[in-house]
């Protein structure tokens, strides 16, 4: 089986926890399906300096993967505060109003995983693609440029799926069937797979079948790059292995949890063992959002900082969040304390920022833990001492930051 893979080769930077790599969304999908199976040839096409084929070749020694590389000028670079926040991107393409084509010639009877990618439009025509438009500004439609294929997948997110029907349609709606169904038909595809984050996945067919997957809950959550990994492995399965599209996507959301923990990928064949290990996030269809209660401190930059950080994260994990900071403020004793106890026995979850040893979160923390409210405390410099009590009592404790914002989002 050969699959070509295109799209962006960029170098990302994350500042905590440390972490530099030079992959994007092609080189990191590339990269997983030659793990994925020695018996996969893949081509991979993109747009990057010539300063970088040397290392990104080395990525791929004594590996059946061919770099096909287009030079530009510099390779895009993306940089992240942590694994979670919105980075920003260098060079900024967002001022040009219509990217430059990366046409890749045709490929009539061939394998195609295509992404959208940020400093360019990629155009490419085959028998099969896969499609992500990995776009959460302006995506792509697959045939907005005049690209054909025999049988089109889209595998996109809830943020693409959403700005892409506002983009056509009048009437703005949130309803994920409905999107799905106006997709399926708009693009003519066979199927759309949309990635929904903590929540799993749903696949729509145009049959008008359709399966919700659930993600798989694992001890360490390192999300960047997780949606590349996803997709490649959908790919895998789907074309390598000839699986159905529900199958794919469920063995695609296994082998994604493998890479969220793991940092890396593995042959297919070692993730059966892995999936005994794993429990699938039941989702409680009868409760749309939960509700989390935020303690921690805001006295300085740094607290406050850190408190918007975990307000966004938890919104777009899906939750609704009360923050004493945001909700009430800073004000006297009499209006604040009695606001925020009623705040924390209507919560669903109290996410706690602990290092601080803040009196005011330390007192949130036992009175939650008094009314029988589930707590996340995220710690990263804390004694084992200083969270004995905490951990006693039943509390769960995160050294990680993204992983604190999932285990919230699976409890």
């Amino acid at each position: 089986m050969n699959i070509k893979v295109i799209g962006g080769v960029y170098r990302e930077y994350c500042a905590w926890p440390k972490h530099i790599n030079l992959l994007g969304s092609a080189g990191r999908a590339a990269l997983c399906l030659v793990q994925l199976s020695k018996q996969t040839s893949v081509e991979l096409h993109s747009s990057f300096s010539e300063n970088d084929v040397k290392p990104l070749t080395e990525k791929f020694a004594f590996t059946s993967c061919k770099i096909v590389n287009s030079p530009a000028e510099q390779t895009t670079e993306f940089f992240y505060d942590h694994p979670l926040a919105t980075p920003s991107i260098y060079p900024n393409a967002a001022h040009f109003t219509e990217l430059p084509v990366f046409r890749v010639t045709d490929y009539e009877n061939d394998n195609v995983l295509l992404f959208g990618m940020y400093e360019k439009t990629p155009v490419v025509s085959a028998k099969n693609v896969i499609y992500d438009p990995q776009n959460t500004h302006c995506p792509r439609l697959y045939s907005e440029k005049g690209a054909k294929a025999e049988r089109l997948i889209y595998v996109l997110n809830r943020t693409e799926l959403t700005l892409l029907f506002n983009r056509f349609n009048a009437e703005q709606i949130t309803n994920l069937e409905i999107m799905a169904s106006w997709l399926l038909k708009q693009e003519d595809a066979y199927a759309i797979v949309v990635k929904c984050g903590s929540k799993g996945a749903f696949a729509y067919l145009a049959d008008g079948t359709s399966e919700r997957i659930p993600a798989y809950q694992t001890q360490v959550v390192s999300p960047i790059g997780s949606g590349d990994s996803f997709v490649a492995a959908f790919a895998h399965y789907s074309l390598a292995r000839d699986m159905d599209v529900f199958e794919a996507t469920r063995l695609a959301s296994i082998a994604t949890a493998f890479y969220v923990q793991k940092g890396t990928m593995t042959v297919d064949t070692n993730l059966v063992s892995f999936a005994e290990t794993l429990t699938p996030h039941k989702f409680d269809t009868k409760v749309e959002r939960k509700r989390v209660y935020l303690a921690g401190p805001f006295f300085n930059m740094g607290q406050m900082w850190l408190i918007n950080q975990c307000k966004a994260c938890l919104e777009e994990a899906g939750l609704d969040v009360f923050s004493p900071y945001h909700e009430l403020g800073i004000g006297p004793a009499e209006v604040v304390a009695p606001e925020d106890v009623k705040a924390i026995e209507e919560c669903d979850i109290v996410y706690a920022l602990f290092d601080d040893h803040d009196p005011g979160t330390l007192f949130e923390i036992g009175y939650a833990i008094k009314a029988n409210k589930p707590v996340v405390i995220y710690s990263e410099k804390s004694s084992d001492e200083h969270l004995k009590m905490y951990e006693g009592t039943g509390c769960l404790i995160e050294r990680d930051f993204a992983t604190s914002i999932y285990r919230v989002a699976w409890m």
